[in-house]
């Protein structure tokens, strides 16, 4: 019986751990006079809501569509961390997947933003308020996409080494 150690790349493990909390953290807020909403790359929520007007219920029928942003942001960080320990080219996809998740979020919140602030319901409470725009879990989703090709760099260094 042979026992194989397994190369753990830490690296790749702190890249997926850290996709995994970008999930948790929200990748848009809006701060306004009559509600707050954080738009999360699984849904949106919005509390101590005073008026549901048009671009509130407009935010919240996000939901089905930011479910595909999260999808990717999941199996980003499933494939990163199978990456780290079996295969390192799955590395690679955290970075893929990171990056189009994002630009995926982007797209969805100019077209779904843009289309209220200066569309039909431009006279509602949140488009003139703010402060609103990108919060911290799309930074951390970037930023761990960005760190992941570093992780497969150095796993090919340390077997180049051996």
């Amino acid at each position: 019986m042979v026992v194989r150690i397994v190369r753990v790349n830490y690296l790749g493990v702190t890249v997926s751990a850290v996709t995994f909390v970008s999930l948790l953290l929200p990748w848009w807020s809006i701060r306004a006079l009559g509600a707050n909403i954080d738009i999360y790359p699984w849904g949106a929520t919005a509390w101590n809501v005073w008026s549901q007007d048009w671009v509130i219920d407009r935010l919240l029928t996000l939901n089905s569509t930011l479910l595909l942003v999260g999808l990717l942001v999941f199996v980003s960080g499933v494939l990163g961390l199978v990456g780290s320990l079996k295969f390192p080219m799955l590395l690679i996809s955290s970075f893929i997947l990171n990056l189009a998740a994002a630009f995926t979020f982007f797209g969805l919140m100019r077209s779904a933003i843009g289309k209220l602030a200066f569309g039909p319901f431009s006279g509602t409470n949140l488009t003139a308020a703010g402060p609103w725009g990108f919060a911290l879990g799309i930074g951390v989703c970037v930023i761990a996409g960005l760190v992941a090709p570093i992780s497969l760099i150095l796993s090919y260094l340390q077997r180049y080494r051996q």
